[in-house]
């Protein structure tokens, strides 16, 4: 009698140490919960703020991370086994007693900011050979960076938003910069504008200038928070509109969805995250938020424009899994700018596919991203990995 096959282990990768810790860990259960058993055993990865990685029964309830987060006596410490393409969860000295080997067929990372959305663990997870899902190295790395990314699809021809730049560094040499930056500024964009850390993926730091002294408070209060700052120009009389990409094999678009803001000010972390409205980020995450799907007052042209737009920056930096692709509408010269790609949205912007034509259900996406996720791998461990005859310095 032949022995059933075991079905692929999908674990599910949350928390980290960056400022949406939080929101990781809300987005990651959601998709723990969203990966379908009859195919699939999920998983949960818990990576605390000192990233170390965990596991246990517990990590699938709400309650665990609350009133000072997870017992850490009753899960496991893991830690990736080395060997390129043995794609194993190791328990490390001194986890409990009985802990064993686990081997994970995917990984889904569900990291927001820093350490874990910007490449790095994408990176740990491409030298071990591991199949996951999402953006490789490059597009993690460059989606994380406002400035490169605009860079990338200013190239392709997507319109966008003029910024300036200021690096933390510009602090080790002199007060110049205290004169050249809001010179600058000045000149090439104009007042008021809009201050932002260049490498955080949520809206801590984020002010708006009207004067070169509040410009350089909001860049020093950057600094306390990411390395660059940029500056735009602020648009008073602009909408927000949002496409989420499908890497599938062919990139698909989802609808379009216009969130609802504060036209004074930037969309601000808690506006983001927190209780808008009667919902809550407790029990929806970033669907619980005020927003209008397929807008009906939003001209069929410029929703089309946005969705062609957010597949040609998805496409220019390599992307792979779900992206939310950002854009202003500037309400009084009729334009779209990009803004930013978001290379993880939380819950794989799930509510912007179950409107039509789509209706995918988050079970129905991870399903596909997890098949595109083995395919990808296989076809990179089938490589070449000997170097040709005279390249072969050592035989």
């Amino acid at each position: 009698m032949s022995v059933p096959s075991r079905k692929p282990r999908v674990a599910v990768m949350f928390g980290g140490r960056s400022l949406e810790h939080d929101v990781s860990v809300v987005s990651g259960l959601q998709i723990l919960h969203a990966v379908d058993p009859e195919r699939f055993q999920p998983m949960p990865i818990y990576i605390d703020q000192a990233l170390r990685w965990w596991t246990g029964d517990d990590l699938w309830h709400t309650e665990t991370f609350k009133s000072g987060g997870p017992d850490r006596s009753r899960l496991t410490e893991v830690a990736l086994s080395a060997g390129f393409g043995t794609s194993t969860l190791m328990p490390v000295e001194g986890a409990r007693a009985g802990s064993r080997a686990i081997p994970v067929d995917v990984f889904v990372p569900v990291m927001h900011g820093t350490f874990g959305e910007d490449g790095s663990l994408q990176g740990l997870l491409e030298l071990g050979g591991c199949a996951f899902v999402g953006c490789g190295v490059t597009a993690s790395a460059v989606g994380m960076s406002k400035r490169l990314t605009k860079i990338v699809a200013a190239q392709a021809l997507v319109p966008v938003i003029p910024w300036v730049s200021c690096e933390r560094r510009v602090l080790d040499h002199g007060s110049a910069w205290l004169t050249d930056l809001p010179a600058e500024v000045a000149s090439t964009l104009g007042w008021p504008v809009i201050v932002k850390p260049c490498n955080l993926g949520s809206s801590a730091g984020v002010s708006t200038a009207r004067t070169p002294d509040e410009l350089l408070t909001g860049v020093l209060k950057v600094f306390e928070y990411d390395v660059e700052a940029i500056i735009e120009p602020f648009i008073g009389n602009r909408l927000e509109i949002n496409v989420a990409v499908a890497g599938l094999d062919t990139p698909v678009a989802s609808v379009t969805e216009m969130p609802v803001t504060n036209q004074a000010s930037p969309l601000s972390f808690s506006e983001k995250y927190k209780r808008q409205g009667t919902k809550s980020v407790g029990s929806q995450g970033m669907a619980g938020a005020l927003r209008v799907l397929d807008p009906d007052d939003l001209p069929a042209e410029m929703k089309a424009r946005a969705q062609r737009y957010a597949v040609t920056v998805f496409k220019a930096l390599g992307c792979e899994g779900i992206s939310r692709i950002d854009f202003i509408i500037d309400a009084d010269a009729h334009r779209l700018y990009f803004n930013e790609i978001n290379t993880l949205p939380g819950s794989l912007a799930f509510y912007l596919w179950s409107a039509a034509p789509h209706h995918w259900t988050i079970t129905d996406l991870l399903t596909r991203l997890i098949a595109r996720a083995e395919r990808l791998s296989a076809m990179k461990r089938g490589l070449q990995r000997q170097p040709p005859a005279e390249l072969r310095l050592l035989s």
